[in-house]
Formats: structure tokens, C-alpha cells, sequence
């Protein structure tokens, strides 16, 4: 053999190993790194069947313009299969944003409009949205409190801390805020423009409220009936459902689909009378099983298959089902020695062929759990394991593709792949890619 040929036989199996690497992290994360449980076992991955994941870590491309994302608040999966990206510029640290400062300090990077729209390639298509004041700065230097080319707007009130964000069928972007006052949901086209706000901001926190939220988390569109379902949130304990077009309040209630009493509790919930003797406490104590959803009721979204409505109640360590009309339906717990954060931050329905799977973030724990659609229907604190069963599991904490830091938010596009976005310091977004 030539030299030439036995160095590009040597460049292309080092390129086939490469390219096993890489979608090799999240696979065998399952089989060597080890997952609480919460009861003070570990579960072994490998020796679950599900779906495998493979991570991309090209995903997403470079940003244009010198951007850099912040904390990601909100992902939502459109139909088109377009992931948009909802972010948090004012988390972005002074030294994040050298290149913005005044004077500039080097040559990166300057905040990102918090909306974010990229394919399934990874490629920016579209970014709007204000960015709101940015105090970050280091000693002598100032940042731009807005970007100078998107002033305040003046026909919506616009949220404090970006949390969630739903791109719906009908080609609508829906946004809302977990920050002070973010008492509103606001819905926009998909290039930005303003329809309408569900809400005022600044209201006054309240279960019983049929015009605001309060501090909502997550929510979606239910394309038939026209109406939004609101996991609000992390100031109220409930879910709300609006008229998707006119904004009008429809229904809501708490835990086990219990419906408002006005004067029968301080939240206006009134218990369930089997489930008192269960659940006799009123507060929300943390780790620590309610008549209440806890704060924050962090997701919600909807069973194609049933139609039944499943809400994260996140410091509960739980998940409760439910019938649209708001009866309760069953619940499943995980992890229930976790504590404040809590262990069910999100859930996603695995879109393809047969097979009954959710995929259920848990960003205290950092990893993500497979699960069957299969829960309890009583209303007791049960550890059995044939209700929403664990199949598989991937993820770790860590700095590296395919690990976790706070794992947040995350859908999936019609083709299983998963997309997850991570807060505190994560500050970033990645692709699974299904290895099955």
C-alpha cells in the first residue's frame, strides 16, 4: 500500500471512530452513569429497553451577529418541525457581553433577541422580541439597557423574566413570564407581530382570577377545541383555560381537579372531602405530598392518543392527569425524596409509530426518564411501580454533550428528535437524535 493510501485509510477510519464518538455519549450514558431514584437507590439505564438517544453536538450552528443565548426559559416544536427558543438576555453576565459594553471590552458577544427560531439543521431563521434592561455590567462599563432598534412597545405589556413559549397550529407564537408582575400571556404571528394579551401586568396574584395568570410556566393550544390550557404557574396553583382567539376565561382547577369555592380555603380551592384525611395539610411545604399543586405547576400538555390533559407538579415530585373538563384522572410520583427544585419539570409524548412513551425531564436530578402512560388512579401517595413505569432513562449532570445542567424545558419534532433547554448557568440547547 502507498504512503498516501495508508495515510487516507488512517484519515478515514479516525473519522468513522469520530463520528461513533459522537453520537456515542447519550447511548452509553445509560449503561455507565447511575440515576438516583430518590429513594437512595440507583437505577442501572442499561438494563432498561426504550428509545436511545444519540446527541448532536453541531446542534445549533454558530448564531448570526455576534449573539449569545441566555438561560432558556421556554422550547416549544412547531408542526413544520421549527424549534423556537425562548431566552433570557438579561441572564447573560457582564463578561458574556464584553463586545456590547461601553467601552467595548473585546470582541464577544452581544445578547440575543429572546425569541429564537431555528430548523431541524440547526440554522437560525428568525429572532425577535425586546430585550429588556441588562444590568450586568463590570465596573466602568455600561450595557445597553435595550437593543436601540426594538423600543418599548407600547400596545402590550411585555414580561420580566421569559419563561414559556407555544407555537401553536395555527401559525401563533405564545409567550408568558415567571418574573415580578409577569401577570399576563401575550400572542404574536410567527414573524413577531403583535394579536393579543391575555391579562394585565402587575395584577394581583389569585387562584380565583378569571382575567390574569400569575407567573405563568407552560402551556399549549388545543388546535380543535380553540382553547388554551395554562400550567399556572409560579405564583398561583392551578390551570386556567382561555379562549384561544377572544382571550375569555373558560374553566380552572387545582390538584385532583378540585374547582373553586370562593372563602373555602386561602387559594379558593375548596378539598375533595376522601382526600382530607389523606392530605389534611393546607400549605404547600416542599417534598411533601398536598391536596395542592405546589409551586411551580410547571407543564402541561396534552395525550394524543386520549386527549387526557398531563400537568407537572414539579416540587411535589409528581405529575397529575386529567379529562379536559378539568376530572381528575390519576397521578404518579417520582423521585420522592427529592427536594425544592423537584424532580417533574416537563414532559413530552413520544410521537412515533406505537409505542406509548413519555419523555419527562428532571432537571434536580438531571436526566431525563422514559415512562409509561400509565397512571394511578387513586388519590393515595403510592410507590408502586406498575404506575407510569420507568423503561429508560439518559442524561447526567455535567458540562459535556449530552449531559445536563438544569435541564428545563423540551419537546419533540414529528421525527423523535428531542430537544431540551437548561437554565441556571446551562444556558443552552441540544439535540437527541433516536438511535432506534
Amino acid at each position: 500500500m502507498s504512503t498516501f493510501r495508508a495515510r487516507l485509510f488512517t484519515s478515514l477510519a479516525l473519522c468513522g471512530v469520530l463520528v461513533a464518538a459522537i453520537f456515542f455519549v447519550a447511548s452509553t450514558s445509560r449503561t455507565s452513569a447511575r440515576s438516583w431514584d430518590g429513594g437512595g437507590a440507583y437505577l442501572a439505564p442499561g438494563s432498561l429497553g426504550s428509545p436511545r438517544f444519540g446527541v448532536d453536538p453541531q446542534w445549533p450552528h454558530e448564531l448570526p451577529n455576534n449573539w449569545i443565548i441566555g438561560q432558556v426559559g421556554g422550547l416549544s416544536v412547531d408542526k413544520w418541525n421549527n424549534i423556537w427558543v425562548y431566552q433570557r438576555p438579561e441572564s447573560d453576565t457582564a463578561d458574556e457581553l464584553w463586545a456590547a459594553q461601553s467601552p467595548q471590552v473585546a470582541g464577544c458577544c452581544i445578547a440575543a433577541p429572546p425569541v429564537l427560531e431555528f430548523n431541524a439543521s440547526g440554522d437560525l431563521v428568525n429572532a425577535w422580541g425586546p430585550i429588556e434592561g441588562i444590568t450586568n455590567s463590570a465596573p466602568g462599563t455600561t450595557v445597553p439597557g435595550r437593543n436601540p432598534n426594538d423600543p418599548e412597545p407600547t400596545n402590550y405589556q411585555y414580561v420580566k423574566v421569559e419563561h414559556g413559549i407555544f407555537a401553536d397550529n395555527s401559525g401563533f407564537v405564545w409567550i408568558t413570564g415567571n418574573g415580578t408582575g409577569d401577570t399576563q400571556i401575550l400572542k404574536f404571528t410567527r414573524q413577531g407581530q403583535f394579536v393579543m394579551q391575555i391579562g394585565h401586568a402587575n395584577a394581583t396574584c389569585s387562584d380565583l382570577d378569571q382575567l390574569d395568570i400569575c407567573k405563568g410556566a407552560q402551556f399549549y393550544v388545543d388546535t380543535p377545541a380553540n382553547e388554551l390550557y395554562v400550567a399556572d404557574g409560579y405564583g398561583n396553583h392551578r390551570v386556567v383555560v382561555f379562549n384561544a382567539t377572544t382571550g375569555k376565561f373558560k374553566r380552572a382547577w387545582g390538584a385532583f381537579g378540585v374547582t373553586a369555592t370562593a372563602g373555602a380555603t386561602t387559594t379558593g380551592y375548596g378539598v375533595i372531602p376522601p382526600l382530607q384525611a389523606t392530605y389534611p395539610a393546607t400549605t404547600y411545604t416542599p417534598g411533601n405530598a398536598s391536596s395542592y399543586f405546589n409551586n411551580p405547576v410547571h407543564c402541561i400538555t396534552k395525550d394524543p392518543v386520549t386527549g387526557f390533559i398531563w400537568v407537572c407538579d414539579r416540587v411535589n415530585d409528581r405529575l397529575q392527569v386529567f379529562k379536559p373538563t378539568g376530572a381528575y384522572v390519576g397521578q404518579c410520583y417520582f423521585a420522592q425524596s427529592t427536594l425544592n427544585p423537584g424532580s417533574v419539570w416537563d414532559l413530552k409524548f413520544w410521537p412515533k409509530g406505537t409505542d406509548r412513551v413519555i419523555l419527562m425531564t428532571d432537571g434536580t436530578n438531571q436526566v431525563v426518564r422514559e415512562i409509561l402512560p400509565k397512571p394511578d388512579p387513586s388519590s393515595g401517595k403510592t410507590t408502586s411501580s406498575k404506575y407510569c413505569p420507568l423503561v429508560g432513562q439518559f442524561g447526567h449532570g455535567g458540562r459535556n454533550a449530552g449531559f445536563f445542567h438544569w435541564v428545563h424545558v423540551a419537546d419533540i419534532d414529528s421525527n423523535g428528535n428531542y430537544y431540551e433547554g437548561e437554565v441556571d448557568t446551562g444556558k443552552r440547547v441540544q439535540k437527541f437524535v433516536p438511535m432506534r
